[in-house]
């Protein structure tokens, strides 16, 4: 994130806009279900979005799966 902030040289807020953009639309609204601060979350603690992304993944491929 702090390599592609460099050289995109856009506002933090921005980048992680980006990226929530970025993501497969099952997981963003996953996401956006389960962390209504989504946004607010990233801007606080970048590991724990993450982390929370990992776990929607994961999630969402799992009820995939049982379907």
């Amino acid at each position: 994130m702090r390599t592609y902030n460099m050289l995109a040289n856009l506002p933090r807020e921005q980048l992680w806009e980006c990226l929530i953009t970025g993501l497969q639309a099952d997981i963003r609204e996953y996401m956006m279900h389960v962390h209504k601060d989504f946004l607010h979350l990233a801007q606080a603690s970048p590991e724990m979005c993450f982390q929370a992304i990992i776990n929607a993944s994961m999630d969402v491929e799992n009820k995939k799966q049982c379907e």
